[in-house]
């Protein structure tokens, strides 16, 4: 059973150790680390990974399962005349809270060592928006999920904050929005909440959640686009997260791409999501409506007061003419953006993902066939683009998990 009174939890974000229970949290999130990427291991596969006796490595797995993070499996042979215990992680053993702030709506989740979600709650009503009851909201979203899970809070290890906006990922800080006296909202949060909170931009968690439960298979060099309301990438250098400099990488909406008047949320005029993104769609299908044109969400238009991009998927799903004549624009021209992050990085695969990926094969053939007329082909015939097959999904699944590998140190900034 865990020793309650003191856990490896309570050392993952500890002040004042002494220098030698900062070495022995260390090597125990190595072994965790080294355990959620191998089925189960040996304590002799510890020693030589850590480079540490055998003593040492079975002192610190011996830890680790009275603690209850990790397991015994059974015994196995690993050689002649040899049995060894195999050890695994525990997926009740600690736990990891996601919360995907969207422009409508939150996605909480929880999941477990295994990288599994265990419990979540999708499509939670939210109006995203820069006032304290806001932010009061969010926290009781949280606190009311916390609630219902019944999960020893003990047990959980950190909270991770997806949304989008420019974050100071150091501090976490949202620069776009939640600014509320001098302290950063992840302070805010963390006195509330009671746990430590990670928040990172929103393109950068469907990224990691691509890059890790979605469709690539080895691939290393990996962008991921996300395409909703707004639209950016998350970039994947030989498997691993690129932030740049400031933390910002990846901002590819915001490329000076089209000479239009047309004012950015950024403040500049002809940025790529000017006329590629979820809000650009939206604005020309009104004006084309607006000047005569008919369209199924017209009727959309009427009822609701607003277009959403779920009502674009449904268009195009029932084959509107005009929905559709917009898309093969939006898609040729993302193509155009897209082909630009290839000549730059030559990745190995795109894959297209946000709530606009659902729009399947046709955004992904105009958008092809836009890759290829902007690219150089000596560097696009290695590129494959794919369609997410994650959609909705991928956001929490990599907000959950950035948690857990900035935690074990898997991630760094």
């Amino acid at each position: 059973m865990p020793n309650k009174s003191h856990t490896f939890i309570s050392e993952f974000n500890a002040t004042g150790l002494s220098s030698i229970a900062i070495k022995d949290v260390t090597r125990k999130k190595r072994i965790i680390a080294q355990m959620s990427t191998n089925d189960d291991i040996t304590i002799n596969d510890v020693s030589e990974s850590l480079n540490i006796s055998i003593p040492k490595a079975s002192e610190l797995i011996g830890s680790l399962l009275k603690e209850g993070f990790i397991k015994e499996t059974g015994k196995r042979s690993v050689g002649k005349g040899r049995n060894a215990s195999f050890y695994s992680l525990r997926s009740e053993g600690c736990y990891f809270l996601g919360v995907e702030i969207k422009k409508y709506k939150i996605n909480i989740g929880i999941m477990g060592f295994d990288k599994v979600i265990v419990k979540s709650k999708l499509d939670i009503p939210f109006l995203y928006q820069e006032s304290g009851e806001s932010l009061k909201e969010i926290i009781a979203i949280i606190n009311d999920f916390l609630n219902e899970i019944k999960i020893d809070k003990s047990k959980i290890a950190g909270v991770g904050i997806s949304i989008a906006g420019r974050i100071n990922v150091r501090t976490g800080d949202i620069l776009t929005i939640y600014h509320f006296g001098d302290a950063p909202i992840k302070s805010i949060l963390e006195k509330e909440l009671g746990l430590p909170v990670f928040i990172d931009n929103d393109s950068r968690t469907i990224a990691y959640g691509e890059f890790h439960f979605g469709k690539r298979k080895q691939e290393n060099d990996v962008l991921v686009m996300n395409f909703d309301y707004g639209m950016a990438i998350g970039i994947f250098v030989k498997g691993k997260p690129v932030y740049g400099a400031s933390g910002y990488a990846g901002e590819l909406s915001h490329i000076p791409l089209f000479d239009n008047e047309l004012i950015c949320f950024c403040g500049k005029k002809g940025c790529l999501e000017t006329e590629v993104s979820g809000f650009a769609f939206i604005r020309k299908i009104t004006a084309l409506m607006e000047k005569g044109s008919n369209s199924f969400l017209q009727k959309v238009l009427v009822e609701k007061g607003f277009i959403e991009i779920e009502d674009i998927i449904f268009a195009v799903e029932k084959g509107d003419n005009l929905t559709l004549q917009v898309l093969s624009e939006v898609a040729e021209k993302l193509g155009r953006g897209l082909a630009i992050t290839i000549n730059i990085f030559n990745p190995e695969l795109i894959i297209i993902g946000g709530s606009l990926s659902a729009l399947g094969e046709p955004l992904l053939l105009p958008l092809k066939t836009a890759i290829i007329e902007y690219s150089l082909n000596l560097v696009n015939k290695d590129t494959s683009v794919v369609i997410s097959n994650l959609q909705y999904k991928a956001g929490l699944l990599g907000c959950c998990l950035f948690v857990r590998d900035k935690i074990l140190g898997l991630v760094t900034f």
